[in-house]
């Protein structure tokens, strides 16, 4: 297995807005975006206002609980360059 392809991981507690679409999304070359947060996977309405974001800015965006990015990352295609954003950092306490 090889290892994912991704390019920069953002640690904000804003998660996707504006900026994240088009300045850092756009600069680093992602093509999808990993929000990694046990809350935003399980709330329809902000995963919408979220894609909005990465619809209109041409990248994909998938919604993961922190157990299922560990479980799924290794998994992730060659061709998918990603950026995974998490709202905070943790010791895993």
């Amino acid at each position: 297995m090889s290892s994912p392809n991704i390019l920069l991981t953002r640690i904000d507690n804003r998660l996707v807005h504006g900026q994240v679409g088009v300045t850092w999304t756009s600069t680093i070359g992602a093509n999808l975006l990993v929000v990694v947060d046990d809350v935003v996977a399980n709330d329809d309405i902000q995963q919408k206002l979220m894609g909005i974001t990465a619809e209109t800015y041409g990248f994909g965006i998938r919604f993961f609980t922190i157990e299922k990015t560990i479980n799924v990352i290794g998994k992730a295609a060659p061709h998918q360059k990603i950026f995974p954003d998490l709202p905070y950092a943790t010791n895993g306490t």
